[in-house]
């Protein structure tokens, strides 16, 4: 029997004294099966060189050298990461290493342990991390997609039957931006068997883009598929590659599903400058609102935008153009109720003055509050765990969503939302993590919550380290990659 293994993702999130910056490092296995030699895995190396220490040489130029080191299968593998800039580090880009390691599947071990070591040559600060990746027995196994960077010179080790794997760096999804195709690369494996593959495109909502499905018969050994889609006419959003083994009774034996951000600016703007009501002052304030208040009106229609009026959104928000601002929210309305736009933005301010009364306070609007906007943009939350404060703790509570929808990002299971008072004024809860798509996250929530009287030689212990447990119980304590905030931080 064919032993295959599941895969594996894991971020980091590491803090570095080094400017007083977060060094920004992913590790992503992609692991496949060839009929020569057997289960191997691909782990691909993701740096943010804009994170990393920088020194100027005798040539005056600013240098950056950083070095990941990979112990695997008894094996070690090290990549070194080299970036020169001639101002300063802020621009520099995510930067991609690949290493590749053979599977020993005469073992029966089921976790193989991985080692990661890290060191930075400018600063001579290193790290090292422990994890592993789960190895089981199959006579098939399905790869994870990988989403294609566009590069003119591809090193050979990159090269799979004949296709250029390149990944799209990325620290969280991969994001692109005004590209016109989209390239995926995946392989099936049976070792015998009849099998079909099926794959397509979905969107935000799980509608199929069209022409993007198909189906590719599996052959004995490896079956890679490689697509390569005109995408330029579609709008910024979130979206779907997914990919399906059949058996052959039609039951499906395995999934991968590889998300992604698109970003088109001319399509987005194409959407907007097509058909349109054109609106009067005269004609807003008989129904829709106050024309002094139309930028107010933006603001809080934002959560429940999709991505490409986000785009549309953020270039309106500090215009002075009043009558195209009106002209966009009632054209908002239109697309998501085209029989009865104006009852739709009644009814969607009904639910912004419950959200003012329950989240808002003197200062702060509701909808313009961290709990507002996650309640707009989510609806209510499953369950909702409250902790007062106790003299040790800030208060806080844990939202939990049985299933997440939103017009920005696809369903998703099981998701939750962190949020702080740590003013102790009632109102001004602030979110510090969420596990869902797109919004903030922060391996050390737990630290915030408690960072007044914490105490103990680690400041990033949790209070289980020190014997106390004051946390929500349905949250994990797994290491999530840190980012920049949301688009509402920005809006």
């Amino acid at each position: 029997m064919m032993k295959s293994f599941f895969k594996v993702i894991f971020l980091l999130a590491l803090t570095t004294s080094t400017k007083a910056q977060e060094l920004r490092f992913g590790l992503q296995p992609i692991q496949y099966v060839s009929e020569t030699q057997g289960p191997y895995v691909d782990f691909f190396s993701t740096l943010d060189a804009s994170t990393i220490a920088f020194e100027m040489d005798a040539d005056s130029i600013w240098h950056a050298r950083f070095k990941v080191a990979l112990s695997f299968e008894g094996k070690v593998d090290v990549v070194r990461f080299e970036y020169t800039s001639e101002d300063s580090a802020s621009s520099a880009p995510l930067m991609l290493q690949k290493s590749t390691f053979t599977f020993d599947d005469t073992k029966e071990i089921e976790k193989r342990p991985l080692e990661i070591f890290l060191y930075d040559e400018v600063s001579n600060s290193d790290w090292s991390f422990s994890d592993t990746l789960e190895y089981v027995a199959s006579d098939f196994w399905l790869s994870q997609p990988v989403l294609l960077d566009d590069v003119e010179e591809v090193p050979v080790n990159y090269v799979k039957r004949g296709v250029s794997v390149v990944p799209v760096a990325s620290l969280g999804l991969p994001v692109f931006e005004n590209e016109s195709t989209l390239s995926m690369y995946t392989e099936g494996f049976v070792a015998s068997g009849k099998y079909i593959l099926q794959y397509k495109l979905t969107d935000a909502y799980g509608n199929i883009i069209p022409g993007t499905s198909g189906f590719a018969r599996c052959n004995t050994g490896s079956t890679p598929v490689y697509n390569k889609i005109d995408f330029s006419s579609q709008k910024s959003g979130q979206y779907e590659y997914s990919i399906v083994m059949l058996d052959s009774t039609g039951q499906a034996v395995a999934e991968r599903i590889s998300p992604f951000y698109w970003y088109n600016d001319k399509a987005d703007e194409a959407a907007w400058n097509g058909p349109e009501v054109s609106v009067t002052r005269a004609v807003f304030e008989n129904g829709w609102g106050q024309w002094s208040q139309v930028n107010e009106y933006l603001r809080m229609i934002a959560p429940v935008a999709t991505m490409s009026e986000r785009r549309i959104m953020t270039n309106l928000k500090d215009s002075e153009d009043t009558a195209r601002i009106a002209s966009f929210i009632v054209n908002f309305w239109t697309d998501k109720n085209a029989m009865d736009p104006l009852g739709e933005w009644k009814g969607y301010l009904v639910v912004v003055d419950k959200v003012d009364q329950e989240f808002g306070s003197r200062t702060v609007p509701g909808y313009r509050s961290q709990m507002g906007r996650v309640f707009l943009q989510y609806g209510a939350p499953s369950l909702v765990e409250e902790r007062s404060f106790d003299g040790r703790n800030y208060p806080y509570q844990v939202w939990q969503y049985d299933q997440l929808k939103s017009s920005s990002t696809p369903v998703q299971q099981n998701q939750v939302f962190i949020f702080v008072d740590q003013e102790l004024i009632g109102r001004q809860y602030t979110l510090i993590h969420s596990s869902a798509l797109g919004e903030v996250k922060d391996h050390k929530w737990q630290y915030h919550l408690t960072r007044h009287t914490n105490a103990g030689p680690d400041i990033d212990a949790t209070s289980t380290q020190y014997s106390r447990d004051n946390f929500g119980e349905r949250i994990s304590n797994s290491i999530i990659i840190g980012n920049q905030g949301t688009w509402f931080d920005r809006f």
